[in-house]
């Protein structure tokens, strides 16, 4: 297992330097902050101060690790993908930054104007979050009238995330854009994370994020199962749970705005 391990971590800084590098640190910095979680009382909006950096450094260390896995796959011109890589490694580095700074501080990170700094902080975190997703969606958009070097359905995988993906974030813009990750607050909670069901923006944007892990995977199962006689038309599995993802992600998107349209 352990060897596993390392040589899926000497594959991934083969791929990708950059956000290899950029996934090792916020994986250090997911420990530290997890850290912070004990030691430190101080609580912002209700939660520990050092809950939102953990969960960030978490998510970015997994998007790194994908995007930087799956970036090879995709039939683009690789100085475009080492410059796509360094926009998205920089862009997350500087996100996770400021979100750590405003927990010492001990203050919120998002949605908050109590200050010009804190202000200016937000303002640059919904800047760096928009260019790193048109940063992503340049690599789809170059890549989907190429010829891919993988299994038609795996490739679909990897389009279909990413698009999925795009939508999720750009709804993460939206709520900065806002000013509010939710509507309006109500319940019943999603159990854990203690999002409302209805009138909360980031059920969705979660849901939208994680579809770039989930596509891909759905498309390599659907690849190794067609070349084992399981599967007869992989591409068209794949085309389904897209489908249906895209439905669970309009749908959290549908219930978060609601509030607001009645």
């Amino acid at each position: 297992m352990a060897r596993t391990i390392a040589t899926s971590i000497r594959e991934l800084r083969r791929r990708d330097p950059v956000l290899s590098a950029v996934a090792a640190i916020n994986a250090v910095l997911f420990g530290a902050f997890a850290v912070g979680i004990v030691f430190d009382p101080t609580v912002v909006n209700g939660e520990p101060a050092w809950l939102k950096p953990t969960k960030f450094a978490g998510s970015i260390a997994l998007v790194c690790a994908t995007l930087g896995w799956l970036g090879v796959h995709l039939p683009v011109d690789p100085d475009f993908r080492r410059r796509v890589s360094r926009v998205v490694g920089v862009g997350l580095l500087i996100e996770i930054a400021l979100i750590g700074g405003q927990a010492a501080r001990g203050v919120g990170s998002h949605f908050n104007q109590a200050t010009v700094l804190d202000g200016v902080v937000g303002g640059v975190m919904g800047v760096t979050i928009v260019v790193v997703t048109v940063a992503v969606a340049a690599l789809a958009v170059r890549a989907r009238n190429n010829e891919f070097d993988v299994h038609p359905a795996f490739a679909a995988g990897i389009l279909l995330g990413i698009g999925w993906f795009v939508v999720g974030a750009f709804e993460g813009a939206a709520m900065i854009a806002i000013q509010s990750r939710v509507v309006e607050a109500t319940e019943p909670t999603v159990p854990i994370v203690g999002w409302q069901l209805v009138g909360d923006l980031r059920l969705a944007h979660f849901v939208g994020l994680h579809a770039l892990q989930l596509l891909p995977l759905t498309g390599y199962l659907a690849a190794v199962g067609h070349r084992r006689g399981l599967v007869d038309h992989p591409r068209r599995a794949v085309f389904l749970v897209a489908t249906g993802y895209g439905a669970v992600l309009l749908g959290t998107a549908a219930l978060g705005v609601a509030p607001a349209l009645v």
